[in-house]
């Protein structure tokens, strides 16, 4: 040891600068990582080094399970969070979602609150479900969330809790906006007796009815019921049908959740009550779903808090549709740990079928999910837009004043779920939609006529109840990205006034010459009485050719989406869509060479920019439209018998080639490059498809260019080697050939299509449909 040890001294003292070298990193090293750490050490103190925004949220107050709805909240904040960071964070800084629950505690929302408001990176607050807990938060911490001036954008409906804090915002519509949609709405029904039954400790609820009361006509009674974990006694659920029996009522507005509304609607029906019932805290599904025995007398309808049935957001269906690897599915998680199950208290779920990424259920978690997304990206970008430099107390008041600047038809984000924007009093604007199902029908469908808010003011806007059935598709050209479709429209409206004149169909194909679309319809029924059709439905028959854009990266083993997007022709009679029931659409469907998967109608907003009064004023206007989509998956049968089996023959011969002696090593060389000769001329000789990314033909075809280039390189190298004293190496070249290569041609294969779940099943349907 003292020998080498020696030899490194003298080996330094020979080359002093290569030693002075390495001392000198060593110092600078340390002297950089003392300067990070001690950089790392103020940053965590004052907080420079990240900004903090906390999501409040509510799982069920029994804590059986794990709602879907709260891990939806939690994954979609968190994926916008990394991709974040990932992007450089906000002006350097890290960004971090807190996720705080509640569990419908008031006490501990209270806590979550004021936790979060005492964090010093923290520049927003996000959620907060309920009005109640709302209130009892602003009554204990008000003056604090007005002093800490953190923004915060709540998802209460009781806007007049934080009306004079103008740092907090909803995400929800304002009751005041409900209200005013369902008092025109009893009035234009001309409805005289409405009883209300509200819960005796909910302020939303509360608030509701005082709304309901302050219309006309007047209620003719108002009755709160003792709701606890969202169960009514069977004994106040009696007395109060009573009650409402003996007020005669002609409308009975409930506002007690959906599982003491079916208690008592089951009650009322017992009682022979059939009166129409509008909920307002609740949802006709799942009213209709625990109703004991099952139906109802008369009709029901609610607000549609979560969209228009069977009309699905196509702003998000086109994400799933270019990200289906992601987490879309949030089931209801059973906490074993909680007490309930051990005394009984909580219930097994009736649900015993995983969820799918359509369900009602998972789409509503998946709903709530995006829009706290979307809220965590309004707090972010609205961030990104002040000083570089800006302090924490500097964010906040920015963020605050910008959030207030994203008022209706000023400035609208463009969110994952919905553009979003507010209102002067900092609520969610949006219209406020009305739902309906009849008795003695199962859907739950748009009501006939609808109050859409246009500058400022109630529009009365008609539903247009319409189904696309699609007859073909066909002349489908990827390359020219268009495709001809026939199809019966079928349209019903309020008085029958709507007609296909008053559709703009917007992404008809349009004429080389500039003569208009490429468009026709026939009118197979008006919609009168004289014939065998329904009264008041209108019939065509449309054809015409549509534009779409294709998605040619699994080409030719890919699916497409092929739409007809229509929006009112104009916006002086404007109307929205109610399409039936997928399950009740036509599906006895030709697609020339294409196998139909599945159809839905989706809906989305343009933003269409205007000048306002003034040249000086901009405005912009949200414009509905609305499409009717056919997913469909190419049948490859041609390219089976053109382009794969050839390819198979091509690497089978070049396999066997291998197996000749090595005396005929010109013949092995022949039959390697005449097939990849004749692996590029297969290539050349194909119809080739219009785009700028490799598709997964090209994949295949470059992955055989160099197996067999690889066989041909292994080849001349076995063959310089045998005969000489590295006969070990052509043996091992040998193995590699005969026994390597097959192996990895089919593996490289299988990983290729390993995501075409489907392709034994998309052969059979290829040589079924050939």
């Amino acid at each position: 040891m003292q020998d080498a040890a020696i030899r490194v001294t003298e080996l330094e003292q020979a080359r002093p600068w290569k030693s002075l070298m390495r001392h000198t990193v060593v110092v600078w090293l340390i002297i950089v990582c003392w300067l990070a750490s001690g950089a790392s050490v103020q940053a965590q103190a004052d907080g420079a080094g990240k900004l903090t925004v906390a999501i409040h949220v509510s799982s069920d107050g029994n804590r059986c399970y794990n709602p879907g709805v709260v891990a939806a909240i939690r994954h979609f904040t968190r994926r916008y969070e990394d991709l974040i960071n990932l992007s450089g964070g906000i002006h350097g800084r890290e960004l971090r979602t807190l996720v705080l629950d509640d569990f419908e505690s008031a006490d501990q929302t209270v806590s979550n609150v004021r936790e979060a408001l005492q964090d010093p990176t923290s520049i927003g607050m996000l959620g907060i479900p309920s009005s109640t807990r709302g209130r009892v938060v602003f009554d204990k911490l008000g003056s604090d969330i007005k002093g800490k001036a953190i923004p915060f954008i709540t998802e209460m409906s009781l806007d007049e809790i934080f009306v004079d804090h103008p740092n907090v915002f909803t995400m929800a519509s304002s009751v005041r906006n409900e209200l005013e949609v369902v008092r025109q709405m009893i009035a234009n029904g001309g409805l005289q007796r409405p009883v209300f039954v509200g819960l005796d400790n909910d302020l939303y609820s509360m608030a509701l009815e005082e709304g309901v009361a302050a219309g006309s006509p007047a209620l003719v009674g108002r009755i709160r019921v003792p709701v606890r974990d969202y169960q009514l006694p069977d004994t106040v659920s009696r007395e109060t049908a009573m009650q409402i029996a003996a007020l005669q009522p002609d409308l009975i507005v409930m506002s007690i959740h959906s599982g003491p509304t079916a208690t008592l609607m089951g009650d009322l029906k017992s009682l022979g009550i059939d009166a129409p019932v509008l909920i307002l805290l609740g949802r006709i599904a799942s009213v209709t779903r625990n109703l004991d025995p099952p139906g109802y007398g008369g009709s029901i309808s609610q607000i549609a808090r979560e969209g228009v049935p069977n009309v699905y957001s196509e702003r998000l269906r086109t994400r799933i549709w270019r990200s289906p690897s992601e987490r879309w599915v949030f089931e209801d998680e059973k906490n074993g740990e909680a007490p309930g199950w051990q005394i009984g208290k909580c219930i097994e779920s009736n649900v015993k079928d995983p969820r799918t990424i359509y369900d009602p259920a998972n789409t509503r978690a998946v709903g709530r999910g995006t829009q706290y997304r979307d809220m965590l990206a309004l707090i972010v970008e609205t961030a990104k837009s002040a000083p570089k430099q800006a302090s924490v107390s500097e964010l906040r008041t920015e963020i605050s004043e910008r959030l207030r600047r994203f008022t209706e038809g000023r400035n609208v984000l463009k969110g994952l779920w919905k553009d979003w924007s507010f209102t002067q009093s900092r609520t969610a604007a949006g219209d406020t939609l009305l739902l309906t199902k009849e008795h003695g029908d199962d859907t739950i469908v748009l009501s006939p006529v609808q109050y859409q808010r246009i500058n400022g003011r109630l529009q009365r806007t008609m539903t247009l109840y319409t189904s696309v059935d699609l007859i073909r598709l066909s002349h489908i050209d990827t390359n020219d990205q268009s495709f001809d479709a026939e199809f019966y429209l079928t349209m019903k409206s309020a008085d029958n006034r709507l007609t296909i004149n008053d559709i703009d169909f917007t992404n008809a194909f349009r004429a080389p010459t500039g003569n208009g679309k490429l468009l026709s319809f026939r009118e197979i029924h008006s919609g009168d009485a004289r014939s065998n059709f329904p009264e008041g439905v209108r019939l065509y028959k449309v054809s015409g050719r549509f534009m779409f854009e294709p998605e040619l990266s699994r080409y030719p083993f890919d699916k497409q989406r092929f739409s007809v997007s229509f929006q009112p022709r104009s916006t002086s009679r404007p109307f929205l869509i109610q399409p039936p029931e997928a399950a009740r659409q036509n599906r006895d469907v030709y697609v020339d060479g294409w196998r139909l998967i599945e159809s839905y109608v989706g809906a989305d907003q343009d933003i269409i920019p205007t000048i306002g009064q003034t040249l000086a004023e901009r405005r912009i206007v949200p414009f509905y439209k609305f499409n009717a989509t056919w997913v469909a998956e190419r049948l490859a049968f041609d390219y089976y018998t053109r382009v794969i089996i050839p390819l198979g023959f091509i690497l089978l011969v070049t396999y066997f080639s291998v197996f000749l002696p090595h005396t005929r090593f010109d013949s092995t060389m022949g039959i390697q490059v005449t097939a990849l000769l004749s692996a590029i001329a297969l290539y050349l000789a194909l119809p080739k498809v219009d785009t700028d990314q490799a598709t997964l033909s090209d994949t295949i075809f470059m992955f055989t260019y160099a197996a067999v280039s690889l066989m041909i390189g292994l080849s001349i190298l076995k063959e310089n080697l045998i005969g000489r004293t590295a006969s070990v190496s052509a043996t091992l070249v040998a193995v590699s050939q005969r026994v390597v290569f097959p192996i990895v041609v089919i593996s490289v294969l299988a990983l290729t299509l390993a995501d075409e779940p489907n392709l034994l099943n998309h052969l059979a349907d290829s040589f079924t449909a050939s």
